[in-house]
């Protein structure tokens, strides 16, 4: 038995290994991400795989297929709101292809390559769960303040691309849940530059996300597939 958590070297992606850990002590926990992971937990198996390329989740799977375990849940936690030539618009003049190119990569085609890859090892017969970390800035009935075009946009589709998913592997794989997950604001390298607008008492510690988060994972069943959850477990509109 596996969980396995793709961009754990972030400070979300640590936070929720060691949640998992903590809280599903009979799993092996798989910890990915593209770069080496500095702080490392006991127990945990830690995998850099350089990108999330077709090529090398393949490669990945392929290696996790000859030992012999099971795959029970993955969680997925890369994403992209900022970087150092990209930056949140605020108004239709500051859109570039570039940016919206560059956040859609990150933010919706990864996530769907995981699953791809992914879904060959959970078991038909099995509970299981794959549960990407979106946003609720995402949602389109829920905008109410515009900007934030790409990365709005990106997660908009990551949703899409996963309640598509999770349409055709009902058929399938009957007792998988697919869903996404918004954490809330969390203190890491994504909010830092946005975190003295956010209100008293709304950002959270990556410890905290991380229990919530797997609060929710807990309460999933195969009813719930497709949907978009809020860390508190209340269905989000799309």
């Amino acid at each position: 038995m596996a969980m396995v958590v793709f961009g754990a070297a972030g400070g979300l992606g640590c936070a929720i290994t060691e949640r998992l850990v903590h809280e599903f002590p009979e799993q092996q926990v798989i910890a990915i991400s593209r770069q080496p992971t500095k702080r490392r937990i006991a127990g945990v198996q830690y995998i850099a795989l350089g990108e999330y390329s077709e090529q090398s989740l393949s490669q990945w799977v392929s290696n996790f297929k000859q030992t012999g375990a099971q795959l029970d849940g993955v969680v997925s936690t890369i994403g992209m709101l900022h970087d150092e030539e990209a930056f949140p618009e605020k108004q239709l003049a500051d859109i570039t292809a570039d940016n919206l190119e560059k956040l859609f990569a990150v933010n919706a085609a990864a996530p769907m390559l995981i699953l791809k890859h992914c879904q060959s090892l959970f078991d038909k017969k099995h509970k299981a769960f794959f549960v990407q970390l979106s946003a609720k800035v995402g949602s389109i009935e829920d905008n109410y303040l515009g900007g934030w075009y790409a990365y709005r946009a990106s997660k908009a589709a990551l949703n899409m691309l996963l309640k598509t998913a999770s349409i055709e592997l009902k058929r399938s794989h009957k007792k998988l849940v697919v869903a996404a997950i918004h954490p809330g604001t969390t203190d890491t390298r994504l909010s830092k530059p946005f975190q003295k607008r956010v209100p008293e008492g709304k950002l959270y510690s990556a410890s905290l996300s991380a229990k919530r988060i797997v609060h929710v994972i807990k309460g999933l069943t195969p009813d719930k597939s497709g949907g978009l959850f809020h860390w508190d477990g209340v269905k989000l509109p799309y």
